[in-house]
């Protein structure tokens, strides 16, 4: 089948894309507006886009035309800080996407609590893991006037917070993070079930070819059953 999804409306289009491209990551963003108001908010439109510089983006929507209050208060200050989400956060993290009025401050409504940040004025999420302070470098509008939808905010890192015990020397521990994603839907994954897949340390194109016939012979068996 072949889709056009300029036919379609948001919510197909949301769970279509939403079904084909996971595990997303998850940011729980904490900003603040120009007059110190708290927010905060998860975003599985989030992702990282360079080391160095280090550089992440996350993509906060517009409801009816309206600028979700994460995207308004970046747009007025700049700042925000991404908390990465693991298992034992994650229901607390899905409680902060109601569509709460923008006069309500989330922090209160999780109970979670927050510790100072060291470059941006939003609070980072003492529970969470790990925690990136970000500052906006870019916004890139991605609807129209007449379907406004999400917004791109790319961003560079100013400061990384990690857990000791979520390090090995200066390397993520993967199991002592436990981070979990978005999927399609209402559905979430863990991030336990991993193996090992290290990239061509060679060049030999010969080498490389029959590689690769042996992987397509495997690949067109497992199709065929089933």
């Amino acid at each position: 089948m072949i889709i056009d999804p300029e036919g379609l409306d948001r919510r197909t289009v949301s769970a279509l894309l939403g079904g084909l491209v996971y595990p997303r990551p998850i940011a729980l963003v904490s900003t603040v507006d120009s007059e110190g108001l708290r927010n905060l908010a998860p975003f599985s439109f989030f992702n990282a886009f360079s080391f160095f510089p280090p550089t992440i983006g996350i993509s906060p929507g517009s409801r009816d035309g309206v600028n979700k209050d994460s995207l308004r208060n970046i747009r007025e200050t700049g700042e925000f800080v991404v908390n990465v989400v693991n298992e034992r956060l994650a229901r607390l993290a899905n409680l902060c996407s109601a569509e709460f009025d923008g006069s309500v401050d989330e922090w209160e409504v999780s109970g979670l609590d927050s510790e100072p940040s060291e470059a941006v004025t939003p609070r980072r999420l003492s529970a969470s893991p790990a925690a990136l302070e970000c500052r906006a470098m870019e916004f890139v509008d991605l609807g129209t006037a007449e379907r406004p939808t999400n917004t791109l905010i790319v961003a560079r890192v100013e400061r990384i917070h990690v857990a000791d015990a979520a390090l090995n020397g200066l390397e993520p521990d993967d199991t002592a993070l436990g981070l979990v994603g978005r999927m399609g839907g209402d559905l979430w994954c863990r991030t336990g079930d991993t193996f090992e897949l290290p990239r061509p340390s060679h060049v030999d194109e010969e080498e490389l070819a029959r590689e690769a016939a042996a992987l397509r012979s495997q690949l067109a068996r497992d199709m065929n059953n089933g």
